[in-house]
């Protein structure tokens, strides 16, 4: 018999549709961002069969990369 815990549970990785959520950015905002052409940009993905996934320190680290280069453009 196993016991039932009422721990959440934090996904390690995420679809475009759950990381788009997180954001509030577009799942085809998001999909352009893994073809970004400037690899510093780029959104790394993993692959886990046929699906694509996001892990959550790699959406965590793009997020904040784009956002410091993006203000320091309009600054």
């Amino acid at each position: 018999m196993t016991k039932k815990t009422d721990k959440a549970v934090t996904p390690i990785a995420l679809g475009f549709e759950d990381a788009a959520a997180v954001t509030g950015l577009s799942k085809s905002f998001l999909r352009n961002a893994v073809k970004d052409p400037d690899p510093s940009r780029r959104l790394r993905t993993v692959r886990v069969n046929r699906r694509r996934l996001i892990r959550e320190e790699d959406l965590r680290a793009w997020f904040e990369t784009v956002a410091r280069t993006d203000e320091a453009q309009t600054v």
